[in-house]
């Protein structure tokens, strides 16, 4: 499929309103001269979100650097998704950075990681201060939906952030439909990836049929109150993860490579929250950032602080482990993990 004719800067403004591009200029938007890498997959909201920035990057002197990755999942499908952003990205005048990667094996998660990844190089290597992601109100209430499913807390149902660096998600107040209608008043093609509609996926259920569902039921505000929800659980996460970094001294009795020893009685006193938090906290540094623990390993590691607790050891992810010690908690792992 090819890309129609670039309207100019002026046309896109138009187009957009002041509703979307209120979304786009907001304070947490880059400074004027920022280079932008924009991630790009063909898809309508992507398509939508490159168009926006091009649009707007003269006045505000943005300079944009395009990024698009082929998992290599769809075949000749993503071969074509390639082609377009390709040609776009050059009608436009933006530069493309195009990566492919063998079929990435495991859940839609490591997709979603590889990703990322990616991205991150990309603004790397070209200086970018902001990664501009193309996720929408409909993404961030589906995401809302699929952690509530699993149980999460309150930094779980904060769901995505609109500026967490690099990340920067603009379009998180914009519905689908409305890029949608703003690329058809522009005449522009997108891709379609036949795999956002595959049954067996949690977020194609929830988009296809819990959403809709649930706005028949509730009424056509319920997307917008999904998304408020993240917003609020978002504040009173961050509150919450300062108060946790204040009480880190309180709790942390000693520091080694690869440990960390905690008074049992301080972290019991803590408020549940708090405790949670710091747990988490020290088990992901130890981890380097990249361990993912589960409600379920949280509240293991929690139930050594009571005085009669009957384990003093657990395994958690990436050869973490607590356990009890005197009147310790110790979280550690081997050494040359974390080297």
């Amino acid at each position: 499929m090819s890309t129609s004719r670039v309207p100019d800067s002026d046309a896109v403004i138009r187009a957009a309103g002041p509703r979307i591009l209120r979304e786009l200029t907001r304070p947490w938007a880059p400074g004027r001269g920022s280079l932008v890498v924009v991630a790009v997959s063909g898809g309508g909201d992507s398509t939508a979100l490159l168009r926006l920035l091009a649009g707007l990057a003269p006045g505000r002197g943005w300079r944009l650097v395009a990024a698009t990755l082929d998992h290599g999942l769809r075949g000749a499908s993503s071969a074509d998704d390639v082609r377009f952003v390709t040609a776009l990205a050059a009608d436009l005048g933006v530069p493309l950075e195009v990566s492919r990667l063998d079929a990435v094996p495991g859940s839609e998660d490591a997709a979603r990681r590889a990703r990322l990844a990616f991205l991150a190089d990309v603004a790397r290597r070209h200086g970018a201060g902001a990664v501009a992601l193309a996720h929408t109100m409909d993404d961030q209430a589906e995401t809302v939906l699929q952690r509530l499913a699993r149980g999460a807390g309150t930094a779980g149902l904060a769901a995505m952030r609109r500026w967490r660096p690099p990340w920067w998600r603009p379009l998180l107040g914009v519905r689908r439909r409305d890029l949608r209608t703003l690329l058809e008043r522009l005449g522009q093609a997108w891709r379609e990836d036949e795999t956002n509609v595959a049954p067996d996926r949690l977020r194609s259920r929830l988009r296809g049929r819990v959403l809709p569902a649930l706005e028949r039921a509730a009424g056509p505000g319920t997307v917008a109150a999904l998304a408020r929800h993240a917003r609020l659980a978002a504040e009173d996460d961050l509150l919450l993860e300062q108060l946790a970094a204040e009480r880190l001294g309180d709790v942390i009795v000693a520091t080694a490579p690869g440990r960390f020893s905690c008074s049992r009685a301080a972290l019991r006193g803590l408020p549940g929250p708090l405790a949670r938090r710091i747990v988490r906290r020290l088990v992901a540094a130890l981890g380097r950032g990249t361990t993912r623990l589960e409600a379920d390993h949280v509240d293991a590691v929690l139930g050594l602080l009571a005085p009669d607790a009957r384990g003093m050891r657990i395994e958690l992810p990436r050869g973490v482990t607590a356990r009890r010690e005197r009147g310790l908690l110790v979280l550690e792992t081997p050494v040359e993990t974390v080297r």
